[in-house]
């Protein structure tokens, strides 16, 4: 995917924020929920995960957004560019607190990303057409996105 050497880095579109993983992510995705078209106004959301302690902010700070009950998303404030989405709750094993979501259009070098899953897909737009071969998730199926839910409700009440 990337030297594992070298940091990634990236920021938005208009500087006031920049980051930087220590670690080289190690997984890619695509996500296509309703909630993930909706915060970029797109037709999916291209993410990285790495580890929370690999991520920092180097210059600026994001506005941070609740977007559900399990999920905060943080964007510039001046430029209004997504930059990451974190779970506040555990989905599972891959989808966990300890994990930053990084919009790869937000990194420097982002043609350096492979996408290696979909999630999210019974929202795919049917005029998209991906590798079939890629693994693929529905939200509704994922037992453990309903556990969190659950738990993420139980802790706002």
């Amino acid at each position: 995917m990337t030297d594992k050497t070298k940091s990634v880095t990236g920021g938005c579109l208009c500087g006031a924020v920049r980051y930087e993983i220590s670690e080289p992510p190690s997984e890619g995705g695509l996500c296509h929920c309703r909630v993930c078209q909706k915060t970029t106004g797109s037709a999916f959301e291209a993410l990285i995960g790495c580890l929370r302690a690999t991520f920092r902010y180097t210059k600026g700070e994001p506005k941070r957004y609740r977007s559900s009950s399990i999920m905060e998303k943080c964007f510039c404030s001046h430029c209004g560019s997504p930059l990451t989405d974190r779970y506040l709750v555990p989905v599972s094993e891959f989808l966990s607190t300890d994990k930053v979501w990084v919009h790869i259009g937000t990194l420097d070098e982002p043609e350096a990303i492979t996408i290696n899953s979909h999630y999210g897909v019974e929202s795919q737009l049917p005029w998209l057409h991906f590798d079939e071969s890629q693994p693929r998730v529905r939200c509704d199926e994922d037992t453990g996105l309903a556990a969190a839910f659950a738990a993420g409700e139980a802790a706002e009440s």
